[in-house]
C-alpha cells in the first residue's frame, strides 16, 4: 500500500540531523538549509522580499521592476581643472573706485564745486573723469557727474544745487585698479578680445586699444610719465 512521504522533498539522517522547513510558496517540506531567500528588484536596488523558498520557486529578480539609470554623458573627471571662461571673455578691465571726504562745497544753481581732502601723494583728478557722489546735504550736491574741471584740491561739475555744504558725504572716483591711479578721462582698456591681448599701461589716450602704449606724455605714472606703469621702454603687443 502506498503512502506519501510526510517529509517531502527533506532529507533524514538520524547520525546528522537537518531541520525541516516549509517552503513559503509551494508549502513542500525541504531540510532548512535548503531554502533560500527571495530577492527582487525595487527601484536601483535588489531588496529581500523576507520569504524563504526552494530553488525551484526561487524567482528571477523581475527587469521590470528596476530602475533605469542612465549614466553620465560624458563621464565625469575626478578634480577637473576647467578654463575660466567667464573671465577669457570679458574684454573690458575692471575698475574699483577710491573713496575721497569733501572739506565744503559751494552751488551758484549752475555748478558744484567741492573742496577734497585730498592725499598728498594723490594726482589732479583729470577734467572727464566721472565720479559718484552721494551722502551729503543738501541732497542736490548727490548724483552721478563729469568733473568739469579741477585743482589739486577741487572739482566742478554741473548741478542746480545752491548754497554752502551742511553734511559731508562721499566722493568715489574711479582708479586703476593695478596702479591705483585715477582712470584718465573714464575711458576703458581693453585687456583682451578674441584675437588681440594687449598689455596695460597708464598713458593710452581715450578711445584707443593700447596698440602702440605708453604715449602720452600727460599720462600718470613714476619717473618716466610718458611710458606704462613701471616699465623702462614701450612694450610690444599686437595679434597673438
Amino acid at each position: 500500500m502506498a503512502y506519501a512521504s510526510q517529509s517531502g522533498r527533506a532529507q533524514t539522517n538520524p547520525s546528522n540531523p537537518r531541520a525541516f522547513g516549509v517552503c513559503d510558496r509551494c508549502g513542500i517540506w525541504y531540510n532548512h538549509d535548503n531554502l533560500n531567500w527571495q530577492f527582487d528588484w525595487a527601484g536601483a536596488s535588489l531588496i529581500n522580499k523576507r520569504i524563504l523558498v526552494c530553488n525551484t520557486c526561487n524567482d528571477i529578480p523581475q527587469e521590470q521592476l528596476r530602475t533605469i539609470i542612465i549614466p553620465a554623458d560624458p563621464l565625469p573627471v575626478s578634480n577637473p581643472r576647467t578654463e575660466n571662461f567667464s573671465t577669457d571673455e570679458t574684454n573690458t578691465r575692471a575698475t574699483s573706485g577710491t573713496q575721497l571726504i569733501p572739506v565744503s562745497a559751494t552751488g551758484n544753481g549752475y555748478t558744484a564745486t567741492l573742496t577734497l581732502n585730498v592725499p598728498s601723494t594723490f594726482p589732479t583728478i583729470a577734467v572727464g573723469s566721472t565720479v559718484v557722489i552721494s551722502g551729503m546735504s543738501p541732497p542736490g550736491y548727490n548724483k552721478t557727474a563729469i568733473v568739469t574741471a579741477s585743482t589739486n584740491t577741487t572739482i566742478s561739475y554741473a548741478s542746480t544745487v545752491l548754497g554752502p555744504m551742511t553734511i559731508a558725504g562721499t566722493v568715489l572716483i574711479n582708479v586703476d585698479p593695478t596702479t591705483g591711479l585715477p582712470l584718465v578721462d573714464g575711458d576703458t582698456r581693453i585687456t583682451q578680445d578674441y584675437k588681440v591681448r594687449v598689455t596695460q599701461q597708464t598713458g593710452e589716450p581715450p578711445g584707443g586699444l593700447n596698440t602702440q602704449p605708453g604715449t602720452d606724455p600727460n599720462a600718470p605714472g613714476d619717473s618716466d610719465p610718458g611710458l606704462p606703469y613701471n616699465m623702462t621702454e614701450v612694450p610690444k603687443t599686437g595679434p597673438l
